[in-house]
């Protein structure tokens, strides 16, 4: 099978002489990553609006040794229940054929429940057919590629196709390319505040090894923006290609460029995002936590005052939209822990993230003043002399026992049955060793016995804390 093009001439010159010198002028720059790529992340649109973006991620593959390159495209002409390939043939561009590999494709194929093979899902989709051009002229005939084209919302099983693709790359000379571009038809400032956390998150999943945080923080962000269709077209093959990377030993996303098609139009009513970069394994591995400035810190500290000030004003909590920083679009997990002296006056937070940063901030600030079930609400007067601090925590990591669990570092979370209970790294200059201190935590938060912690059926979490407080 021959699958002839479908957008040449509409997404990108039909003549081939226009074409390999308008792929040549957006390839000259070279974008160098710091660690090791094993895929790329490239728009899809027209080489008009994302042609630089689509040079950018591909300029990496100049000297790269592959010979197998993987597409993981959005599909965007009908709904897709699983993985759709195009199993065997070729494509067709003005500059000449790309042949399939077929024996890629049917290794996948053999992964029943998660691929099939599906001629129609491509016929007429532009996802992976715009990528080839690059292809091309870097790598002329010597390639094959892999077309896969994903639309579905189920995460796991996007995870798992991931996976398949990951452990199939192996012992082959082989690279992927994620086919997306990112938000659609916001205005210009939004899109680039929306489309710039969208990469952060990619990033952050990638050293958190946590494709489930890209997708929450997908969700979160579409909710702050009324009216705007999708904040990444190709999320699910973006959350597939993110598990593929981790499955290769990747642990960071590198971004190369970022634009909007107005950028190029001159037009911000109403845009589309492109993203470019690369999927990287770094040594040492790169810290997961979020990171903040001195001046970030100090504005999230004003934000919980301000909205436990506002509280005892009768103010309700307000609404907010996108933060005008992308770090405080992240989903976080956040205690806000308030105090007077040395004493302890309230402390509310989640071990999980369940909304951004900016928004958890507020929320649990004003928890800890007011809901705190073992102290009244605060007062007016308490607000002047009580000290705020913010704890941001790493996810969760199941310990297999108590050896693992390190004094002053780790923060705990203990879980029997129904019961639970968590103490943070702080609460651990309270206590001398160890054992004291996971038996306080098991018998006065957890509910359980004291020695609960040693059972084999108690499960025991760990996680570290970015603390910071008000002087």
């Amino acid at each position: 099978m021959i699958r002839k093009p479908a957008v040449a001439g509409k997404f990108y010159e039909a003549d081939p002489r226009k074409l390999r010198a308008t792929v040549e002028s957006f390839l000259k720059k070279n974008y160098a990553p710091v660690g090791r790529p094993a895929g790329i992340l490239a728009p899809h649109a027209g080489y008009v609006f994302s042609g630089a973006a689509a040079g950018a991620a591909f300029s990496r593959l100049k000297k790269a040794d592959f010979d197998t390159l993987v597409i993981m495209a959005t599909g965007h002409t009908m709904p897709l229940k699983n993985g759709a390939l195009l199993a065997e043939g070729s494509f067709e561009t003005p500059l000449g054929r790309v042949e399939i590999d077929s024996a890629f494709c049917a290794k996948l194929l053999g992964e029943k429940g998660l691929f099939e093979d599906s001629p129609r899902a491509h016929a007429s989709e532009h996802a992976v057919e715009v990528q080839l051009p690059f292809l091309q002229v870097l790598k002329g005939a010597s390639v094959k590629i892999v077309p896969v084209l994903f639309n579905s919302s189920d995460t796991d099983l996007l995870a798992e196709a991931g996976r398949t693709i990951g452990r199939a790359m192996k012992g082959r000379k082989a690279l992927f390319c994620v086919s997306s571009d990112l938000s659609h038809y916001p205005p210009g400032d939004v899109a680039e505040l929306s489309d710039r956390s969208v990469l952060l998150a990619l990033r952050q999943a990638m050293r958190n090894a946590s494709p489930s945080y890209f997708s929450l923080a997908n969700e979160l962000l579409l909710a702050k923006v009324p009216g705007m269709d999708t904040t990444a077209c190709g999320q699910a093959a973006m959350t597939a290609g993110a598990v593929a990377a981790l499955e290769l030993g990747c642990n960071d996303f590198e971004l190369a460029l970022y634009t909007n098609s107005g950028e190029v139009s001159g037009d911000d009513s109403a845009v589309v995002g492109y993203g470019a970069g690369f999927y990287t394994e770094v040594s040492p591995k790169p810290d997961g936590a979020p990171e903040l400035t001195a001046e970030m810190k100090k504005e999230l500290l004003a934000l919980a005052r301000g909205s436990i000030a506002a509280a005892l004003k009768g103010a309700k909590p307000a609404e907010r939209g996108l933060d005008r920083r992308p770090e405080f679009n992240q989903p976080a997990a956040v205690f806000v822990t308030l105090s007077a002296g040395e004493r302890l006056r309230g402390c509310i937070g989640s071990l999980e993230p369940r909304g951004t940063l900016a928004d958890m901030t507020a929320s649990y600030a004003r928890a800890a003043a007011f809901e705190d079930p073992r102290f009244p609400g605060l007062s007016g007067a308490e607000l002047e002399k009580v000290t705020i601090e913010i704890s941001l925590l790493s996810p969760l990591r199941r310990a297999a026992s108590a050896a693992e669990v390190q004094p002053g570092v780790h923060g705990v979370y203990v879980k029997s049955g129904r019961r639970s209970g968590t103490y943070l790294p702080q609460v651990w200059e309270h206590f001398d060793n160890k054992e004291d201190f996971l038996s306080s935590l098991c018998l006065e938060k957890a509910g359980l016995a004291a020695g609960a912690w040693k059972d084999k059926g108690t499960e025991l979490y760990v996680y570290t804390v970015e603390k910071f407080s008000e002087d």
